[in-house]
């Protein structure tokens, strides 16, 4: 995926609440694919669903230590959820807030749902065994 641009990251940051999604941080913040970019990614810039906010630090370790947890949280998406347009219907987790949300796949806006209503959103895309640990592609 390319990046995103200018608007979409600052539409992110301030959506985000400009802190990272993962530890609360706000500084050394970074736009987070939801999505791994893969080999060279693609020449399609993120949506409003495709990122979030997280500093460098947490957005590293999202592809290592913090991965099933990114994944159970919302904060990653496998490949194959963004590739089939779905992820505006994988809710995230913001841990500063302690709220679920749901977003837009149109505009840079998040909306506060239920913990219920998360799960029968992450049920709806991944079936009952969830995303699988460790897997991002």
């Amino acid at each position: 995926m390319a990046k995103p641009t200018e608007k979409m990251r600052r539409g992110t940051y301030e959506r985000d609440g400009e802190r990272c999604v993962s530890c609360g941080a706000m500084w050394d913040l970074s736009y987070q694919h939801r999505a791994a970019d893969g080999m060279g990614g693609s020449k399609d810039r993120p949506g409003p669903a495709d990122g979030l906010t997280a500093c460098v630090l947490c957005n590293a370790r999202f592809e290592g230590d913090l991965q099933a947890k990114a994944l159970r949280l919302g904060w990653k998406v496998p490949r194959w959820v963004r590739a089939r347009g779905l992820a505006a219907d994988v809710p995230y987790y913001h841990a500063h807030t302690g709220r679920w949300y749901r977003l837009d796949p149109e505009v840079t806006i998040r909306r506060p749902i239920s913990v219920r209503e998360a799960a029968r959103m992450m049920l709806r895309v991944y079936g009952p065994d969830g995303p699988v640990k460790g897997d991002s592609s």
